[in-house]
């Protein structure tokens, strides 16, 4: 059996290696459970090291008959209890490492689900160079974290192109647990992104009137309009399941002319084949509704071509090269009527006529959504003065607001997403006009400038992706 002084030799060289490890501890960034935990360990190191000191000097200076505390029994023991503590202070130090190493794995796993959600959204992403941009990603999101950390990272498509993996293979370096064979601890994660398989019915109306021919905006919103046509319609990739209309308005909508012949057009002012596109916004109050052109009260009135936006709609398609054409061809003029534009953007979504292209609104497997954006007030009362349509510039802008209202009003309750950006407004009015209209107040954007537009429109495309998390 080992002598006292051979027991106190062996518990001091315990604490002589835990007096080493703990300045390394120290230089870990901790909180939480792994604070605690060393905090514990250097008290508890403190109390061994007093306690053994008092033990053995008790002992020595204890004069006991015959053969003194050195060669009394109850030596030993006191020796072995002050060692047990050192086993003690061990498992905490494991516990320290422990936690440290579930830190770790938390900021593996967060990094590792950014570098899965940044390649699966990033439109420049191949095959090639997959692997290599998912480890940029994944270090620039583990940046700040000292973990002693040695790791290795795969980056893989999933079977039949449904989404991307990002798996992480790591070592967290321990500090107490080595002292028991234990070097570091090993994690292992992995993060799925999967693409959405929801499809998309998304129309843009978008405000081409006078004001946006200012400050290079009409050219900024062709910018943020192709981008986000871009990520969601990229280059190569399956289309079937993503459709986008665009409608330009300023205080009309142009149609395209091949509606001429069609039964829901009226051409009391203008011959079909003359006709321009330009058109008139219905009579109250089918104005503010989807009701079918079925009788001559609710027919679309052709008007001369006098002010309406250069470009015409586009109703739904995949077709990239048209949907950037329509962008390429706005133009800034005239003045600014936002119910036209509403009321288009939900005709073109909708199954009945005129348009008849969307799926309809009870179909399960597809999503409406419309973005809608202005840069301000509405300048334009419309009137039908012996039943006739006419435009009145200057008036109060109330029965366009009250007009925009009901619109929006009617939109959400079909089910549609909306969606309003407000550019450089600055009317209050309007502001919160725009912000009651949106589905709800995170689908709004208050874009100040050109680059909070760009912002806006690529926050909405992040969105309508729909990508999620799967592990």
């Amino acid at each position: 059996m080992p002598t006292s002084q051979q027991l106190e030799l062996q518990t001091r060289s315990k604490l002589a290696k835990f007096s080493n490890i703990l300045p390394q501890a120290t230089n870990h960034s901790l909180t939480g459970f792994g604070s605690a935990y060393l905090t514990s360990i250097r008290h508890n190191y403190r109390v061994i090291d007093d306690i053994l000191s008092k033990l053995m000097s008790n002992a020595k200076n204890n004069s006991v008959a015959v053969s003194g505390f050195w060669h009394d029994q109850n030596g030993n023991t006191a020796v072995i209890f002050a060692l047990s503590l050192v086993a003690i202070v061990t498992v905490i130090g494991i516990g320290f490492d422990f936690s440290r190493s579930q830190g770790a794995k938390t900021s593996i796993q967060n990094a590792a689900d950014a570098a899965a959600l940044a390649i699966a959204r990033d439109p420049d992403i191949t095959p090639q160079n997959l692997q290599s941009r998912a480890t940029d990603f994944f270090n620039a999101n583990m940046v700040g974290h000292s973990f002693g950390v040695n790791y290795s990272i795969t980056a893989s498509e999933l079977s039949e192109g449904a989404g991307v993996s990002v798996a992480v293979s790591a070592e967290i370096d321990t500090t107490f647990s080595g002292m028991v064979g234990i070097p570091h601890f090993a994690v292992n994660t992995i993060a799925e992104v999967l693409y959405s398989t929801t499809k998309i019915e998304l129309v843009l109306a978008l405000d081409n009137t006078g004001s946006m021919g200012s400050n290079g905006k009409i050219e900024a919103l062709r910018s943020a309009s192709h981008d986000l046509i871009d990520q969601l319609l990229p280059e190569g990739a399956a289309q079937e399941n993503v459709k986008i209309g665009v409608v330009p308005f300023n205080y009309m909508v142009r149609l395209p002319t091949s509606f001429k012949t069609e039964s829901w057009m009226r051409f009391d002012y203008v011959s079909p084949n003359n006709w321009n596109g330009c058109i008139a916004p219905r009579k109250k109050p089918h104005d503010t509704k989807d009701s079918n052109p079925n009788t001559n009260a609710k027919k679309f009135r052709a008007l001369p071509g006098q002010g309406c936006p250069e470009q015409a709609l586009t109703t739904l398609t995949n077709d990239r090269d048209l949907l950037h054409n329509t962008i390429d061809q706005m133009e800034a003029n005239n003045w600014t009527y936002v119910p036209e534009g509403l009321a288009w953007g939900w005709r073109v979504l909708s199954k009945k006529k005129p348009v008849v292209d969307g799926v309809g609104y009870n179909d399960q497997d597809w999503t409406k959504i419309m973005v809608l954006m202005t840069d301000g007030a509405n300048t334009v009362r419309w009137k039908w003065p012996g039943g006739h349509p006419s435009a009145t510039l200057g008036t109060s802008s109330a029965t366009g607001d009250l007009a925009t209202e009901r619109l929006c009003d009617r939109i959400k309750a079909k089910g549609i997403l909306l969606y309003t950006i407000a550019f450089d407004v600055g009317n209050t009015n309007t502001e919160d006009m725009l912000l009651d209209c949106a589905t709800d107040p995170g689908m709004y954007f208050d874009a100040e400038n050109n680059a909070q537009l760009e912002v806006a429109f690529s926050r909405i495309a992040g969105d309508i992706s729909n990508l999620r998390l799967s592990r």
